[in-house]
């Protein structure tokens, strides 16, 4: 809860107000999914909507769990089509819609959260997935980001207080290696594992490293 009145906050400051679709996102899906035409899809922290444009124009059948409620109303007045589609609410708690998805998404929101809040959205995800459906994640933070041997530790892999960097003022921040992330998803098939890494020279800067990743739900 204190997670969500965080994003809340910045919300109503108009701050981390992204509107482009992510660029690794759109490739995994139509690489992984290949949505067509009412493919259900359901979206994990859609933030300020940066990804909806694009499901939409795939003319896919589009739901969103967002845990700021500013967001959601701001959401409803851009996609009134979709006003009973994006809803409010503790997507670690709770999958608000009834039946099944096709598809699966979170870009960096999974990510605001403990390893068992983490664990416990991904029982709900396996049991919300149609069989052989595809949960895909996008940018879940890497232990070599120096922030995580930096701050304040939560859990053993979940990080807050935040004093500088690209998590100051972003609360909780949960950080993976492979061997974490194989854990987290051993109930499904892992078809894809990407680690990147950001690498600032001019001007110099941190490193900034991310996973991407592909997991099935067994048939």
């Amino acid at each position: 809860m204190k997670q969500l009145k965080a994003w809340e906050a910045l919300y109503r400051r108009n701050e981390h107000l992204s509107v482009w679709p992510w660029s690794d996102l759109v490739s995994h899906v139509m690489h992984h999914a290949r949505p067509k035409p009412k493919t259900r899809v359901l979206e994990l922290g859609c933030g300020a909507g940066a990804n909806i444009p694009f499901f939409l124009r795939l003319e896919a059948d589009y739901h969103a769990i967002e845990g700021s409620p500013t967001m959601a109303k701001r959401l409803h007045a851009r996609f009134p089509e979709l006003e009973n589609k994006i809803v409010s609410g503790d997507f670690t708690k709770d999958l608000a819609f009834d039946g099944r998805f096709d598809l699966i998404v979170d870009r960096a929101s999974l990510t605001s959260n403990t390893t068992a809040a983490i664990e416990r959205c991904l029982a709900l995800v396996r049991s919300k997935l149609k069989p052989g459906g595809v949960f895909i994640g996008i940018d879940w933070y890497s232990t070599l980001c120096p922030e995580f041997a930096s701050a304040k530790a939560l859990d053993a892999n979940t990080r807050q207080d935040f004093k500088t960097g690209p998590f100051a003022g972003l609360g909780t921040m949960h950080f993976s290696d492979e061997a974490h992330l194989r854990s987290l998803f051993r109930k499904f098939s892992l078809v894809a594992l990407e680690h990147k890494t950001l690498d600032k020279a001019v001007p110099a800067g941190p490193r900034f490293a991310t996973w991407n990743l592909v997991a099935r739900r067994p048939k």
